[in-house]
């Protein structure tokens, strides 16, 4: 038993240190961001797709008259997913930079339902204290 337990710790001696990952660059930064977005519209999760927005330009009085207003949109948007059967995919399909304002990117999005039907949406992320939200 003892020759057992010392070859383990043996073994584990010789690993090789852990890595470091590799910084994660703004575009999967982004697409990470979109694909928790949605799946929160689509899990029904409004709270958590609120925090994904950015209300930087909005003082506190403005964001609590508007967050009933965007979870009525969340719950209309939700509606529209169930009918058509579900979230099945979400693709960036173009990325652009915006040309007027810092931190900020113009999506495509292709969403793929349940039922096979698509629909392209424009979306603006916005660098918001180093972290990327969906633009208001």
């Amino acid at each position: 038993m003892f020759t057992a337990s010392a070859l383990g710790l043996a073994g584990c001696a010789t690993a090789p240190p852990p890595t470091t990952a590799p910084a994660a660059t703004p575009e999967e930064l982004q697409d990470a961001l979109v694909q928790r977005f949605y799946r929160a519209l689509a899990d029904g999760d409004f709270d958590r797709s609120i925090s994904m927005v950015s209300a930087r330009s909005l003082s506190k009085e403005q964001l609590a008259e508007l967050t009933p207003k965007l979870r009525q949109m969340l719950a209309g948007a939700k509606s529209k997913v169930d009918a058509k059967g579900g979230l099945q995919k979400v693709e960036i399909v173009e990325r652009v930079p915006s040309a007027t304002r810092e931190n900020v990117t113009q999506l495509r999005v292709l969403v793929t339902y349940g039922d096979g039907n698509t629909r392209r949406e424009r979306m603006n992320l916005f660098l918001d204290n180093g972290v990327w939200k969906v633009q208001l």
